[in-house]
């Protein structure tokens, strides 16, 4: 049986942007729609830019677990952040 996470285009071309983004320097000049949008989410979000890498990466992680899962496109980074930010202040609010 084959490996879901490495025969879905839509995963190879997101892991290649992240991938680029963490290291700073993108290669290429067209883009999917979600991924405009993540760079577009990326682009107005809060996040300093020392902190991008680890979000990223955690992003990416939640993304390969969507696709796991059959889902067609990422969750956007906005919703990813805002989620991020409630589990956090919900953790915060419990110490």
């Amino acid at each position: 049986m084959a490996d879901t996470k490495t025969d879905r285009p839509e995963w190879a071309s997101f892991h290649r942007l992240v991938q680029e983004l963490i290291s700073g320097v993108v290669r290429r000049y067209t883009f999917t729609q979600w991924e405009l949008e993540l760079l577009l989410d990326l682009q107005m979000s809060r996040v300093r830019k020392s902190s991008r890498p680890v979000i990223l990466r955690k992003y990416a992680r939640t993304v390969q677990q969507r696709f796991l899962e059959g889902a067609p496109e990422p969750p956007r980074l906005s919703e990813f952040l805002a989620v991020a930010r409630q589990q956090s202040a919900a953790a915060s609010g419990t110490k």
